[in-house]
């Protein structure tokens, strides 16, 4: 449970139109566990920002493209098109989160 509780606290740090991946969030953990920090979030209930962890090549969470264009576009997320499914993609080099004090 401490590793869930964990990956919710780096979560909820990151700041609006930031992102980090799920594998940044594992490694800010000291764990290389990605998959884990998806289902800690699967199965938190949606109570925490989800939509700013973002898997490889900025995709948006799979199966919640459209909910999560709407944080981004509120938040200003910066995004591309793209020519694959979902269509666009979060810009990962400008927006993911550097965090100068790891929550680890």
């Amino acid at each position: 449970m401490a590793f869930a509780d964990d990956v919710l606290e780096v979560v909820d740090s990151i700041p609006p139109g930031r992102v980090l991946s799920y594998g940044d969030v594992a490694a800010l953990l000291g764990s290389r566990a990605a998959r884990a920090v998806g289902t800690t979030l699967r199965m938190s209930g949606g109570g925490h920002p989800w939509w700013r962890v973002v898997r490889s090549g900025g995709l948006p969470p799979a199966g919640h493209e459209a909910r999560a264009r709407e944080h981004y576009e509120a938040e200003g997320t910066p995004v591309r098109v793209i020519s694959r499914e979902p269509g666009y993609a979060v810009e990962y080099a400008v927006a993911r989160w550097r965090p100068s004090h790891p929550a680890a």
